[in-house]
């Protein structure tokens, strides 16, 4: 073999050393990239695995607002809201959600603010409240994150367990509207005060007419006017009484309304006519006005109960020789209007919106012999009938008591 043939044979050893590691580096590449797209892949996959479960568990949360009437947030380091419920929304208005918005931005009152911004401050919970509007709101504070151990909690309806961080990262709230909730309690201690104001004075009577009859020495005149004091003081506890029961049976749904097409105007005289002898011995003219066949649909029992109720309380306020005035209308839409008026002293303006609550008397030294409950008893059936009660009057000038009824 000659040089050339030498020279030949190394140019192909050397041919095929390069072709052998350029296949070698082909295999790395291809195995690099086969790696490369399994590890994307299974990014991608968890990536998706990520967002179900976050979306998952935004149901849950969503579900959580939605199963409350009271206002749920979330909100950031920055006091950002992230998240809240359709409650939150329509407590303080939004016209739209308010996610991204600060949360003084949704609230517009400084004492809610300042609780979140205590919470947050000093790592625990804060139960506050605040009269917004009229409206009293209790708001729960919770700080999300912060130091082990950090949460001092200042109410057990507020704790939560807080993670471990180096600093609070945001705030858990709940914000309750309370004003319901305290008008019935002030309701509840009213009606305590006021029945024991109602039954301190028969009890009195009584008390005082047992002790008369048992020093009476057998005086005839003083046993008989004794009794027929005991006798009148029991009427008064028993009326108390039985419109007590009535009251809470109105109230519990307990007394069920047969409404049937009924004409007013019988209805009217018959009520008025069970009060003459009481109007006569005060010279008061009653008069009744109803277009004929003006037919309403009720229970002719229990809309019976509401007009003596208006009209006892009419003949009692109405002086000597007084007007009272009984009348009822169609009116344009599907509703009957009934009307009891009155010549006496008046309502005062500020005293309108109570005269329906249950013992109110607006001058209990004029109201001596009634219970307090007659125009509770007619707010309540008048409003079993779907209709409305008020009364339109100025000091002075008397007193017009109306109620609605679907029309017959």
């Amino acid at each position: 073999m000659d040089t050339l043939d030498y020279l030949l044979i190394g140019l192909l050893i050397l041919c095929l050393v390069v072709l052998f590691g350029q296949r070698r580096q082909v295999r790395v590449a291809v195995a690099q990239a086969r790696r490369a797209a399994w590890a994307r892949a299974e990014a991608v996959a968890a990536q998706a695995e990520d967002a179900a479960t976050l979306q998952r568990w935004r149901a849950y949360l969503d579900g959580l607002g939605a199963a409350t009437a009271n206002g749920l947030l979330l909100l950031d380091g920055d006091r950002q809201v992230v998240w809240a419920n359709g409650g939150a929304w329509q407590m303080f208005a939004a016209a739209e959600p308010a996610v991204g918005h600060t949360f003084i931005s949704l609230v517009h009152d400084y004492e809610l603010n300042q609780a979140v911004l205590d919470a947050t401050a000093g790592n625990r919970s804060i139960v506050r409240q605040a009269v917004i509007d009229g409206r009293t709101l209790r708001i729960w504070v919770a700080p999300v994150g912060g130091a082990p151990g950090a949460a001092a909690v200042d109410a057990p309806a507020a704790a939560v367990a807080l993670p471990a961080a180096s600093e609070p990262t945001g705030a858990a709230i709940a914000i309750e509207d309370v004003t319901e909730l305290q008008r019935l309690g002030r309701a509840r201690r009213d009606f305590v005060a006021n029945i024991s104001h109602e039954l301190r004075t028969p009890l009195a009577n009584i008390d005082l007419a047992a002790q008369t009859l048992g020093n009476a020495s057998g005086d005839p005149a003083v046993t008989q006017r004794m009794l027929e004091r005991i006798q009148s003081q029991v009427q008064v506890l028993s009326q108390l009484s039985e419109e007590m029961m009535e009251l809470a049976q109105i109230e519990s749904g307990q007394v069920l309304l047969k409404l049937l097409p009924t004409d007013l105007e019988p209805l009217l005289r018959r009520s008025v006519a069970s009060l003459l002898p009481q109007s006569t011995l005060k010279g008061q003219h009653i008069s009744v006005l109803a277009p004929e066949g003006l037919r309403a649909l009720m229970d002719e029992q229990q809309v019976g109960r509401v007009l003596n109720n208006l009209l006892h309380n009419a003949v009692k306020f109405t002086p000597e020789g007084g007007i009272i005035s009984v009348y009822a209308e169609r009116l344009d839409g599907d509703d009957v209007k009934v009307c009891v008026a009155d010549t006496g002293p008046g309502i005062p303006t500020a005293e309108r919106a109570r005269v329906f609550e249950r013992f109110y008397k607006h001058d209990r030294a004029r109201s001596k012999g009634g219970t307090g409950l007659g125009l509770a008893i007619a707010r309540h059936i008048v409003e079993g009938h779907g209709g409305r009660i008020w009364v339109e009057s100025e000091p002075g000038q008397g007193a017009t008591f109306c109620f609605t009824l679907p029309v017959g």
